[in-house]
């Protein structure tokens, strides 16, 4: 079948995908489920060892979204911005102004975010020093497992640390913006 130049995008892909379909509606299945065809088209890849600290019962959307883009590094962060090409004045962190702005600037090796995630453990009687992104990263992973009260409390502590400094420096950065635009 030619594709019309005007169908839209899903048409086009329901026409890519229907080799791989077809087999599933012509077998001898009693029943197709949205499961079935599911378990069927996606190509199973095992779980990311952090799965659980982003999709969680209890979680916040908008959280968990900033914590899986900060995992998965697409957060646009300064030196990320640059490195894509696009014309900024410096790579400098807009909240401290000192440091490259990077994930793991951002996070746990600016001071403020360092003493803040320190003591949001310290409320629950953690005692330890945050060091890089990766190295909290693969620590929550370890620790933050399991269904209890406590740990879902902290996984929420966790995802909103992310997402509020985040939301603090796009504040902060929005600030500037419009400082810009009421001098001019």
């Amino acid at each position: 079948m030619e594709v019309p130049k005007n169908a839209s995008w899903s048409f086009k892909y329901l026409l890519k995908i229907r080799p791989e379909v077809a087999p599933i509606f012509v077998g001898q299945v009693q029943e197709v489920s949205t499961r079935y065809i599911w378990d069927k088209l996606r190509s199973p890849a095992p779980k990311v060892p952090w799965h659980h600290l982003v999709w969680f019962s209890g979680r916040i959307p908008k959280h968990s979204i900033i914590v899986w883009m900060a995992i998965l590094n697409r957060l646009p962060t300064r030196v990320r911005l640059l490195r894509t090409g696009l014309a900024i004045e410096t790579d400098k962190c807009l909240l401290c102004c000192e440091e490259a702005e990077t994930k793991d600037h951002i996070f746990f090796e600016w001071q403020f975010a360092k003493e803040l995630w320190g003591s949001i453990l310290e409320l629950f009687c953690i005692s330890r020093e945050p060091c890089s992104w990766e190295g909290e990263l693969a620590w929550a992973s370890l620790l933050f497992k399991g269904k209890s009260f406590i740990v879902g409390i902290l996984k929420l502590a966790w995802s909103r640390h992310i997402y509020g400094i985040w939301k603090e420096m796009n504040a902060d950065c929005l600030g500037i913006e419009q400082g810009r635009r009421k001098k001019s």
